[in-house]
């Protein structure tokens, strides 16, 4: 049993908090909240009926809706959940909505019961769940007893689709769509089972663990699956781009702008340091809007340092509490723009994820005082600006571009 009387003053704070005049008001503070969810819910029954009433008045209609959802959510100003919530209620029997009115059932419990009712529920089965189960029961009741027929999930089948949009302005891609039910499942399941499996990183949420995860899974498909056990020193190379860099924009900006690809994507100083870091890229270099140098960035760590890196390191992610093997690639503790090298010193193996997402993703540094097999990585933007790029206006000073943006 933990000592309150011992310790870092830990059960000290405890037991003056709970001695807080503030806390003999909780019950009182609760009740508040019971009241004050008691008249929203009456309120809300009282515009359900209203609803109801301009329903069948069809003034979705006049008013050139598309449906009475949609003309409750701009009347109200509110989202199409809570529109359809009421909607569904106004549909309902006044049983329901005499229970919503006396504050014993909230909005989301009262439009849940009703679809209930629609899904042919049994009064049994009616009355158990409206008195004893919790939202998420009953919504899972809803699914197991509503019916779908053979043209609906046709329809379902026919309306899948997926969308990918590159966001020039932002240098990003977003991406939605729809699928039928088994194949969402099968893709959820696969990203969830892929995000499992990458290391945790402060400050990240479920969202971009989960964009991450299709990444990651895009990337096998692309380089090829790796072997248990085996370690690809190209670190899985399957990106060739062209960049396109205004001479004048470029060094004006400190490399923050004047770079795109050629498919009119916005290249970001890390986006273009990873690229030619880990990856192939050409560089136009542009004076005056005439291309006045085309290099090729390749692997330039020489192939036995390259060697020596992953023999020393020992063909694993050098992050401490990291062992993960996934495409490991060399990185430059100081950056080359910075005057980094290729000296072993200067080089450690990471796997894909701290290289991509905490690196060149996230804006994570290495800490150089870390241990060479225990390296730590250094907060969220502790990593200093690049310093200015040189303008391009001949050969030489583009081969000095590419060098300092080559990490």
């Amino acid at each position: 049993m933990f000592d309150a009387t011992h310790g870092d003053g830990w059960g000290e704070a405890a037991l003056s908090a709970w001695s807080d005049p503030d806390l003999d008001r909780v019950e009182e503070l609760e009740d508040e909240m019971r009241r004050l969810e008691w008249e929203i819910s009456s309120r809300r029954a009282r515009q359900s009926e209203i609803v109801a009433r301009l329903d069948r008045l069809q003034v979705d209609l006049m008013e050139g809706s598309r449906n009475m959802r949609d003309w409750i959510s701009v009347t109200l100003d509110c989202g199409p959940q809570l529109a359809s919530r009421l909607r569904q209620v106004a549909m309902s029997e006044h049983d329901i909505r005499d229970r919503l009115a006396s504050g014993e059932w909230s909005l989301d419990r009262a439009a849940l019961l009703s679809r209930l009712r629609e899904a042919d529920a049994t009064p049994e089965q009616f009355a158990e769940a409206a008195e004893h189960f919790s939202l998420g029961r009953i919504y899972g009741l809803v699914e197991r007893l509503r019916r779908m027929n053979r043209e609906e999930e046709t329809d379902a089948n026919h309306n899948r689709y997926l969308v990918f949009q590159p966001d020039l302005a932002a240098g990003a891609w977003k991406m939605w769509g729809q699928m039928p039910a088994a194949d969402g499942y099968a893709i959820w399941n696969a990203l969830r089972a892929r995000e499992s499996e990458l290391p945790v990183l402060p400050d990240q949420s479920s969202g971009q663990r989960l964009a991450d995860a299709l990444a990651s899974i895009c990337l096998d498909f692309l380089a090829g699956p790796q072997p248990q056990g085996h370690t690809n020193h190209a670190g899985g190379v399957v990106i060739g781009a062209e960049v396109f860099v205004d001479a004048a924009t470029a060094a004006a900006s400190h490399g923050e702008a004047g770079a795109t690809f050629s498919s009119g994507l916005k290249a970001g100083p890390e986006q273009l340091a990873e690229i030619l870091c880990s990856g192939r890229v050409r560089m136009i270099g542009l004076a005056d809007g005439i291309p006045v140098i085309c290099t090729h960035g390749t692997q330039a760590i020489p192939a036995a340092v390259r060697s020596f890196i992953f023999w020393r390191d020992q063909g694993q992610c050098s992050i401490e509490g990291c062992r993960s093997r996934y495409r490991l690639q060399p990185h430059h503790i100081k950056p080359r723009s910075r005057g980094g090298d290729h000296h072993p010193d200067n080089l450690v193996l990471l796997c894909w994820y701290h290289h991509h997402v905490a690196i060149h993703t996230m804006g994570m540094a290495i800490d150089p005082a870390s241990p060479v097999h225990r390296r730590r990585l250094l907060p969220l933007g502790s990593r200093p600006p690049p310093p200015p790029f040189p303008p391009l206006g001949t050969v030489e000073s583009a081969n000095r571009f590419a060098l300092a943006n080559a990490h």
